[in-house]
C-alpha cells in the first residue's frame, strides 16, 4: 500500500486538470490567431504577386501594340514615298492587282 499512497500524492488533482486544460485552450486559441494571420499575410502576398503579373503584361501588351501601330504607320510612309518616287510604276501594279482581283473574284 505503500506504492499506492506514494502515488496519490503525486497523481494530478482535479483542479490541476482543469488548469492545464484552460491553458491547451489558449495555447490553441493563439495558434488559431496565427496560423490566421499567417494566411492573411500569404493571400496578401499573392494578391500583390499576381497584380504585379497582370501589370506587367498589361504594360508588354501596350508597348507592344504601339511597336506594331508605330511599325504599321513607318510602312504606310515607305509605301507612300515608294508612289510618290514612281507614280507610273504604282499606278500600273494598282490596276494590274486589280484586274487579278477581278478575274479571281469574277463569276462564271
Amino acid at each position: 500500500m505503500a506504492f499506492s499512497d506514494a502515488n496519490e500524492k503525486n497523481a494530478p488533482t482535479v483542479e490541476d486538470l482543469e488548469a492545464q486544460i484552460g491553458d491547451l485552450k489558449r495555447d490553441i486559441a493563439e495558434l488559431t490567431k496565427s496560423l490566421a494571420a499567417f494566411g492573411a499575410a500569404k493571400a496578401e502576398a499573392y494578391r500583390d504577386g499576381a497584380e504585379k503579373m497582370a501589370a506587367d503584361a498589361a504594360a508588354a501588351s501596350r508597348r507592344a501594340f504601339n511597336d506594331a501601330r508605330e511599325e504599321a504607320h513607318s510602312f504606310g510612309r515607305d509605301v507612300e514615298d515608294e508612289i510618290r518616287a514612281r507614280p507610273f510604276q504604282a499606278v500600273g501594279l494598282a490596276l494590274g492587282l486589280g484586274y487579278l482581283a477581278a478575274l479571281l473574284t469574277r463569276r462564271g
